[in-house]
């Protein structure tokens, strides 16, 4: 009699256990969301934030509020989501910066992958190989042979030490067996203007950055950093077509606390999905630069696995310091 009770409480506490994760994802979400951006308003995560804050709010029945929480390369918006109730209503748009932090600062106060819940890949953006129009080099192998001709002769320069373009350089140089001198700025925009004006001879450059330069001549582009050609810019080769398997870029992704429940993840995921694969959002990701994805999250912690461990290969044998 005894071990029929003991089965009966059991199953029922099963049925309740399971009748509360219905009710709650029945019930998710009751109030608003915050979508942390760790960057300045403005910028490219804030701007994909907003328009995907601005469709969220009517799927998810609540409002979906961008909160912009910026400093230290992404980290304080970051370590503040980790830290915050695994329930859904706090979430993160991180940037590719998410896999390489920890690589490059010890100091760093969370995990990237054991911190978080990983809802969705938004998209990734490549990066263009923009050269001034007065460097000898008129297509990817001829820059190699310069660089090859005069090591640590071609000077390039990147948003800083540790910078995702910078690091998008050393890979390509590793694998091309060239050396060339980096040159850091504080953020991409100096670096531009030193590139026109003739004191750095290349940059890689977030496609959107690179277009209008491109398109109004005042710079080369030579080959795009995602694995096959981009339709913004058709007739541009890809590096991979020089060097097989190369790829790089940016990408942004959604996340949450460690220990979100599965049934708010997987309506978080099926609701940003549907979102960023939506034609009109879609189109003006894609107008960005950004190759849209929207994967499962799965998917989307496998991909920030291998990316942790691809740049963490590159800022070693690079030795890149902050």
């Amino acid at each position: 009699m005894k071990k029929a009770l003991s089965v009966v409480r059991a199953a029922a506490a099963l049925w309740l256990v399971a009748c509360s994760a219905c009710a709650l994802a029945q019930a998710y979400p009751s109030k608003p969301v915050r979508l942390v951006a760790a960057f300045p308003a403005g910028g490219t995560s804030d701007v994909i934030a907003r328009l995907l804050a601005e469709q969220m709010g009517p799927a998810l029945g609540q409002p979906v509020v961008v909160e912009n929480r910026v400093g230290s390369n992404g980290m304080i918006g970051t370590d503040y989501v980790a830290k915050s109730a695994p329930d859904g209503y706090t979430i993160l748009l991180a940037p590719s910066g998410h896999a390489i932090n920890n690589s490059l600062n010890p100091n760093v106060p969370y995990d990237p992958i054991k911190d978080f819940t990983m809802i969705t890949l938004i998209g990734t953006v490549p990066m263009v190989v923009t050269v001034n129009p007065g460097v000898p080099a008129n297509s990817l192998r001829e820059l190699i042979e310069l660089a090859r001709a005069k090591p640590g002769a071609v000077n390039f320069g990147s948003g800083g030490p540790g910078s995702s373009n910078q690091l998008a350089t050393e890979l390509f140089a590793s694998m091309a067996g060239i050396r060339m001198t980096h040159i850091p700025y504080k953020g991409d925009t100096p670096g531009i203007a030193d590139l026109l004006g003739g004191h750095i001879a290349l940059i890689f450059l977030n496609t959107p950055a690179a277009l209008p330069l491109v398109k109004g001549g005042k710079a080369r582009a030579l080959a795009i950093t995602s694995a096959e050609r981009s339709p913004l810019l058709p007739d541009v080769p890809a590096v991979a077509e020089s060097l097989p398997g190369y790829a790089a870029g940016s990408w942004h992704g959604i996340f949450g606390p460690a220990g979100v429940p599965p049934e708010i993840v997987k309506r978080l995921n099926t609701e940003f999905v549907a979102v960023i694969r939506a034609p009109a959002v879609s189109a003006k990701l894609r107008g960005m630069g950004v190759n849209v994805v929207g994967n499962s999250p799965e998917a989307f912690t496998e991909f920030v696995r291998a990316e942790i461990v691809k740049w963490a290969q590159v800022i070693k044998a690079a030795n890149v310091k902050l």
